[in-house]
């Protein structure tokens, strides 16, 4: 992997998970934080489907403001404003 920038992430291990890392880095001569950032390449790899799925995309794109949209969806799915009814 090319030297990219990188963001500083905060995490709690296993102490097992915290040892096992350790003699990783030892066997491989690699920092731990080479061998984390390899296991979360791999689970990425592995989940790529799943950040693929295009779906995903659709996060955010309507911003519409509706607040009260369980109790009003009728009105905000089928008027654009009281303007279209006879309702005050």
């Amino acid at each position: 992997m090319k030297d990219e920038r990188k963001v500083r992430k905060q995490i709690y291990l296993e102490l097992k998970q915290n040892e096992q890392i350790k003699l990783l880095s030892i066997r491989q001569s690699k920092t731990e934080a080479q061998i984390i950032r390899d296991a979360i390449n791999s689970y990425l790899t592995e989940n790529k489907k799943e950040l693929d799925d295009p779906i995903l995309e659709l996060i955010g794109v309507v911003k519409n403001g509706i607040t009260d949209g369980s109790t009003s969806h009728d009105q905000d799915i089928y008027l654009k404003n009281n303007e279209d009814t006879d309702e005050t």
